[in-house]
């Protein structure tokens, strides 16, 4: 995986005539290590077309979200130890706005489970770095990227508008990464909260994040894409805590089942025993007649508003144009 270019289309409202233009946004390296990025709109009712915007920097939100759940996200991990982290974070800072903090958080994730975002961010990173000698490859995430599709009240927050900088936004669920940080985050649970499931996001740097089952799966996030999101019960067994029941229930998300593989790796990098796939599967479609978001049951793929055939694959928010 290179990463030099990439691009979506996208159906969009025309602001001139009100039909349908197609909006094309992409993300691009020149020289093999400026990054840039690009959008443009063009209508074929009206013939109205503008380029609206183009920049040497990390891209906008909205570009981001298009980009990575078009093509999911990209991986950037060390190939080796890394024997000088100071040559790491001058890299990592470079002529970003970016704190010397910022940097570190960076730095420790590059160590630990790898940087996470767009497939041009990645190139660019592994640039950067190898630059200042640190070696690098870019390599597939964990799978597709979900953005929040609920109701907008519902995250009065906002991200961080992205830094190009491998998912750096800050969360509002609790991260858990490793063993022992679970185990200090299962010690502050009360008995009657370890007793009922908890609300979880895999966030797009693999990691999980917990908060208490009420919350909302977007705050938990905090505004981010991420790679799951659902339930998750624990118990503890002779040998310690064990995952007991575990779905993609968000509707917020509204993950597929196929997102089971980046939650079984997250819970591996913990070192939680699980059931090995979601416990109570639940199969989301976007009805293609009255586009209201439906739950499966039985296999029964017909729309419980309008009755009409719904897709085998899932469609939920689909918005890349072939």
């Amino acid at each position: 995986m290179t990463g030099g270019e990439q691009g979506v289309r996208m159906a969009v409202r025309c602001t001139d005539c009100g039909g349908t233009a197609v909006r094309s946004v992409g993300q691009f390296l020149t020289h093999g290590r400026e990054l840039w990025w690009d959008a443009e709109r063009s209508c074929p009712q009206c013939g109205a077309a503008c380029c609206e915007d183009s920049d040497q920097d990390a891209a906008p939100q909205d570009v981001r979200e298009a980009l990575l759940t078009a093509h999911a996200p990209a991986r950037l991990r060390l190939t080796g130890p890394l024997t000088d982290p100071v040559a790491a974070l001058r890299a990592l800072r470079g002529d970003a706005d970016l704190s010397l903090q910022q940097a570190r958080e960076l730095l420790d994730r590059l160590r630990d489970f790898g940087l996470a975002g767009t497939a041009v961010e990645m190139a660019y990173w592994r640039a950067r770095l190898a630059e200042r000698g640190v070696a690098a490859e870019v390599a597939d995430g964990f799978g597709r990227a979900y953005r929040y599709v609920g109701p907008p009240e519902l995250w009065a927050g906002g991200g961080d508008g992205g830094t190009g900088g491998g998912g750096t936004g800050g969360g509002h669920g609790q991260p858990v990464r490793t063993a022992g940080e679970f185990a200090a985050w299962a010690e502050d649970r009360q008995a009657a909260e370890l007793a009922e499931p908890f609300t979880f996001v895999i966030d797009l740097g693999g990691a999980l994040r917990l908060a208490p089952r009420r919350s909302e799966h977007v705050a938990c996030a905090g505004g981010e894409l991420v790679l799951s999101a659902g339930e998750i019960g624990f118990r503890r067994s002779r040998d310690g805590w064990e995952v007991e029941t575990v779905s993609n229930q968000s509707t917020g998300y509204c993950p597929d089942t196929t997102s089971w593989p980046a939650v079984a790796t997250a819970l591996a990098r913990i070192g939680l025993p699980h059931p090995g796939a979601f416990t109570h599967p639940v199969v989301f479609r976007r009805c293609p007649r009255c586009a209201r978001c439906n739950v499966v049951r039985e296999e029964h793929y017909a729309c419980v508003f309008c009755d009409a055939d719904l897709p085998e694959q899932w469609n939920v928010d689909v918005t890349a144009l072939p």
